[in-house]
């Protein structure tokens, strides 16, 4: 690890903040007649896509609302969430001049209050007020109660309840989640807070359902997702400019858009703009990205366009007809491929046929897959990972990790 050095009191004042709120003045007078706090960052960086890790007291700092993304949809979108964001993050705050902190500012209960509806109880929520019955009934779902009645008479409501209706009506909820990453500066004096990046998850549909057990859907649309993702970060950027010490901070922020309930490949993100200084977002930049899912499994949206993840699969899957499957998701950016992660489920165990391929699986992707892309290939079985293939982009090698 790298040389001790001392954390600067606007940093530190920062990391102390609760509620986002919080009397600045204490904080620093509590700093102050305290011992100072030892700060150190990891030596290593393992690529350029990487940040560099500040360590507070010798204890790595999790994030302040670390579990405040419960309305997230899967694993999948988490991930594209976190990863979008440090991308966007990258573009502002390049990772050889730039360390990283888990989200320091906002607490989980401000996040929290955030991401809910605005009400008397609530004023804070930044999703729209909702009707007072239909709030009743979403409560309800979010704590089912048991039911105790005759099996057959349950299936016979839930067939019955089966109905979807397209509904306008209720205002959806537009915001599900928010996610904060800081970024440090080494400076003399120690290290100092010298950008925020917040990334925003955005619902492109809401369905609730009523008391005649009908679901109700809306669809969101890009255009909707934008504007209401504007409103919000200027929103939020005017929070965190109330507390002065982050009035001249940097602040970006990039508005995502989650996948559908029923999609297999996660969401992308559609806008990132940037605060420099003052209570609103600048410089806007729409995205134009998208994910696939391959195979393609429907006919009708099959193109050469993917013929190389198909060569690749059929490869590897003639001389090792016994894998369970193999799967990818491409991530294109304007049009043009930018990443691609494969998972080969495979059911040896023996290190010997794990080495032979994994072997084989870096052949075929040095020979089938496309140049001057991020790529990384898992190799599971059923006692979890076996191995790992991954190039970064411009790179023509690939790394490879076999487990012990």
């Amino acid at each position: 690890m790298k040389h001790i050095k001392k954390l600067t009191t606007l940093a530190l004042a920062v990391i102390l903040l609760s509620g986002c709120i919080r009397n600045v003045e204490q904080e620093e007078q509590a700093a102050q007649n305290s011992n100072t706090v030892p700060v150190q960052t990891t030596s290593t960086q393992l690529s350029d896509n990487y940040y560099r890790s500040v360590i507070v007291d010798g204890q790595y700092q999790l994030g302040a609302a670390a579990s405040a993304d419960n309305y997230i949809n899967s694993g999948e979108d988490r991930r594209a969430f976190e990863n979008g964001l440090l991308r966007i993050s990258q573009e502002v705050f390049p990772t050889n001049q730039y360390y990283i902190q888990e989200g320091q500012i906002i607490d989980a209960n401000t996040m929290n209050s955030w991401v809910s509806r605005e009400s008397a109880d609530n004023p804070e929520g930044l999703n729209p007020e909702i009707p007072q019955e239909i709030a009743e009934l979403e409560s309800q779902e979010e704590e089912p109660v048991q039911d105790e009645s005759n099996p057959e008479e349950t299936e016979g409501q839930e067939e019955e309840s089966a109905q979807v209706a397209v509904s306008s009506s209720t205002p959806p909820m537009y915001l599900a989640s928010i996610i904060e990453k800081d970024l440090m500066t080494e400076t003399n004096e120690g290290f100092a807070l010298s950008g925020i990046a917040i990334g925003l998850a955005m619902n492109s549909n809401y369905s609730y359902t009523d008391a005649d057990g009908v679901v109700h859907e809306q669809e969101i649309s890009v255009g909707e997702m934008r504007e209401r993702g504007r409103q919000y970060a200027n929103i939020i950027v005017g929070r965190l400019r109330n507390t002065e010490e982050l009035r001249s901070v940097p602040i970006v922020v990039g508005i995502y858009s989650m996948s559908d309930d029923g999609t297999v490949a996660p969401g992308t993100y559609i806008l990132d703009g940037i605060s420099r200084e003052g209570n609103s977002i600048t410089d806007w930049k729409e995205h134009n990205e998208y994910r696939v899912a391959l195979p393609i499994i429907n006919a009708d949206t099959q193109t050469d366009e993917y013929l190389y993840f198909e060569n690749f699969r059929t490869d590897v899957m003639n001389f090792f007809p016994n894998l369970n499957g193999i799967s990818g998701e491409a991530l294109y950016i304007d049009g043009g491929l930018a990443s691609l992660d494969i998972e080969i489920i495979t059911q040896f165990y023996q290190k010997t046929e794990i080495v032979a391929l994994t072997q084989y699986v870096t052949d075929v992707a040095q020979r089938q897959l496309p140049e001057n892309v991020q790529i990384e290939i898992n190799i599971n079985s059923a006692a979890g990972n076996e191995a790992i293939i991954s190039r970064p982009a411009g790179s023509g090698q690939f790394t490879t990790i076999v487990a012990n």
